[in-house]
């Protein structure tokens, strides 16, 4: 029996599993009987297209028909898709066919699909019609048409085989996804159906998701929480809102869209939900239940949010949702936001480095069990350093997830960081492993190390330390020109320098901490930022030289967002580390300064720095 004076352990249950949204075992019975219930009902919503329920069967039909004899049950099928209606018809045509889909982006690293996919045996990809496959892949003939017609210009579908002989099969396995892997490649997770039914169990029950809600598809499809939102809508008889590239690149545009399009239920990156919150809040919308995750959550929802703000924690070994903690406007700002209790069927447990589990209040690893947990990697290796037997109280099979949290005396956790290596950056895990191994491909690099360091925000950003090759000379731009065929974006380094040799530490390991405070104590990059015109009115590129009009508006305010005080005009965007959310805060810049709308997709096309402020200048003497 538990004493007043004795903790009790740090050991949560969610609860049974609720009822289900629709009749059958999993989500596709589910979305099977609401297509019989109500076949006219919107299904999924793309602009001023929507396809019914009806329609929605009639192109997952055409595509299932297409793929039948070249994909099998069990077999991976990478889908290399945009969040539109042709992959929420490929999502449904896959799990008819018993295949398990794989989101890899549209354009995934090409070094990163090759290690992906001789891993995997992946044997088919899907993409849109027109585009370009891979080296080593085949297309095969032309999709039909949509029996609807070229609705939004989405329905072709095309197919690449690779002519290898028969793909393995996982028949185990509803759907996978790629996380980063500490041995230089990408991890790939399975993912039950089992643990998606629970998932959309719990998600259309507490956030009251049915016909009538109007759930958003915002999230990159290289993020499982867009499975999430799509499965949720489908399964409850709910409309799939797709959420156009100025929602995802501005608060202004995502404010537009959520009330142009009543959306009810809409999932945010943590980056992009913090820069929402900082906002003035609008007024007239019809969001209920606001659904936030991927990072640390910074900034609260303002007092007049309307919406029931959650936060979400999960990872990907989990079925992407762990546990959920509701928000309030009202509390402390300066308290750290919780990430809550688990949901249903999940049991989650804090131990102690001898595996056991620890009084509440001390902080410990965080261990996931119970309904959500994924089969494991596709390398049985990797399966078992991070899936094994739990402590007594906890019992079961359950994930290390090597974070470190807290839980308070009323069951609830607080996330408090990684125990390893592991950073996120813009949401996305990485490791610093296989960030380095990348670098280390350059021929002229002969070991990188590569840590977190802070960097705008507080944000964490990754510095490369790069030892050179016998008679080599790294050059950055070409360095990083490689690894960006290997690696996601978020995981290309910000910082690049290049040493002679590494610290190291009492152990003779080299010494992180030290390589990180190296950059602390650099001398900045000249002198502050000139607000003076340059000569001639011509702008200057040099590093300590900002100048007046757009063009040094744009520069000052690239080098704080990037923290890369070296930009000058001529550096693109994306290639300075730019990314959508580092997007999104420079269009929200860019209106609170001249008024006026831009949209990301103009950000990143522009080749540099000095055409953006020469868009700025065109845009504003329109008025």
């Amino acid at each position: 029996m538990t004493t007043a004076t004795t903790p009790p352990p740090s050991l949560a249950r969610g609860g049974e599993p609720v009822s289900a949204p629709g009749t059958g075992g999993g989500p596709l019975d589910w979305f099977e009987s609401r297509l019989a219930k109500d076949p006219d009902a919107p299904a999924v919503v793309c602009g001023p297209d929507t396809w019914s329920y009806r329609q929605l069967d009639r192109n997952a039909h055409l595509i299932t028909e297409r793929l039948r004899g070249l994909v099998g049950p069990g077999e991976l099928v990478g889908v290399r898709l945009d969040r539109s209606p042709l992959l929420v018809a490929a999502a449904v045509a896959l799990a008819r066919l018993g295949a398990v889909y794989l989101p890899l982006g549209t354009e995934p690293a090409e070094e990163r699909l090759r290690a992906l996919t001789e891993d995997a045996g992946i044997g088919c990809l899907l993409t849109e019609a027109g585009a370009e496959p891979p080296v080593g892949w085949d297309l095969e003939q032309p999709a039909p048409a949509s029996a609807d017609g070229a609705t939004g210009g989405l329905s072709g579908l095309g197919v690449a085989r690779r002519g290898e002989g028969p793909a393995p099969r996982r028949t185990e396995a509803f759907y996978a996804v790629t996380t980063s892997g500490s041995t230089g490649t990408p991890k790939i997770v399975l993912v039950p159906e089992a643990g998606l039914a629970n998932l959309v169990r719990w998600t259309c029950d507490r956030l009251a998701i049915g016909p009538g809600s109007r759930v958003s598809l915002l999230i990159g499809t290289t993020f499982d929480p867009h499975l999430m939102e799509l499965w949720a809508a489908l399964c409850s008889g709910a409309a799939l809102h797709i959420a156009p590239e100025e929602a995802r690149g501005s608060t202004a545009g995502l404010f537009d869209w959520w009330r142009e399009a009543a959306v009810t239920h809409c999932i945010l990156p943590t980056p992009l939900a913090d820069l929402a919150f900082s906002r003035p809040w609008p007024a007239g919308l019809a969001l209920r239940h606001l659904s936030v995750g991927g990072d640390r959550m910074r900034v609260r929802p303002p007092a007049d949010c309307t919406a029931a703000v959650h936060n979400m924690y999960g990872p990907a070994e989990a079925t992407v949702l762990t546990t959920s903690h509701r928000v309030e406007a009202v509390a402390d700002a300066a308290e750290p936001v919780p990430i809550g209790v688990p949901v249903s069927g999940v049991t989650v447990g804090v131990v102690g480095p001898d595996g056991e589990l620890l009084p509440r209040g001390e902080s410990g690893e965080l261990l996931i069990g119970g309904a959500g947990l994924a089969i494991g990697y596709l390398d049985a290796a990797r399966t078992a350093e991070r899936f094994a037997p739990g402590p007594d109280g906890l019992g079961g099979r359950v994930y290390r997830s090597g974070d470190r949290v807290r839980m308070r005396a009323d069951g609830v956790l607080e996330f408090l960081g990684r125990l390893d290596n592991q950073v996120k950056i813009s949401g996305v895990r990485i490791e610093p492993a296989e960030v380095e191994s990348a670098l280390e491909a350059h021929p002229s690099v002969r070991r990188a190390v590569v840590v977190p360091v802070p960097g705008a925000g507080g944000a964490p950003r990754l510095a490369a330390f790069l030892r050179p090759a016998e008679g080599g000379e790294p050059a950055e731009a070409e360095v990083l020109a490689a690894a960006r065929a290997r690696l996601l974006p978020q995981a290309v380094p910000a910082v690049v320098r290049v040493v002679a040799d590494f610290p190291l530490n009492a152990n003779g390991k080299i010494d992180r901490t030290e390589l990180a405070a190296l950059l602390e104590r650099e001398p900045s990059v000249g002198p502050e930022p000139s607000v003076e015109p340059p000569v001639e009115g011509e702008p200057s590129t040099e590093p300590d030289a900002v100048g007046a009009g757009p063009e040094g508006f744009v520069l000052a305010t690239c080098r704080t967002l990037l923290d890369r005080p070296d930009l000058t005009l001529d550096a693109n965007f994306a290639e300075a580390g730019g990314t959508s959310l580092a997007a999104a805060r420079l269009l929200a810049a860019i209106e609170e300064e001249y008024r006026i709308r831009c949209r990301a997709a103009e950000v990143m096309r522009q080749p540099d720095l000095a055409a953006l402020a020469d868009l700025i200048r065109r845009r504003v003497s329109r008025g």
